[in-house]
């Protein structure tokens, strides 16, 4: 059975996490070159899954993982991960890497 508490935390972070980058993705270093490769970039079909993808595998991967030593691994579930994302790994990495720092 699973813990109502622990589903209700997990679900405030989650909402938590995708208020801050919704508040914030379009002051981040690579949003600008994100917006001219796709001019109508949309935080909810490209970014947002992004970001989802990073807080996810950096909990998976555990605290102390490094990102440069799971990118390869990572760039290879991104395709299966991104849903809508019009987001190529090399424009999804920044994103990623960003929520798996922030966490």
């Amino acid at each position: 059975m699973t813990d109502p508490t622990l589903e209700n935390q997990n679900r405030t972070s989650n909402s938590e996490s995708d208020r801050y980058w919704r508040e914030n993705y379009t002051s981040r270093p690579y949003y600008q070159d994100l917006q001219r490769d796709i001019p109508d970039i949309d935080y909810d079909k490209d970014l947002s899954s992004a970001y989802e993808f990073g807080k996810h595998s950096r909990s998976e991967y555990g605290e102390n993982a490094r990102f440069e030593d799971s990118e390869n691994d990572l760039q290879s579930k991104w395709e299966q991960f991104k849903a809508n994302s019009r987001l190529k790994w090399q424009q999804a990495k920044h994103a990623v890497k960003d929520a798996w720092d922030r966490m």
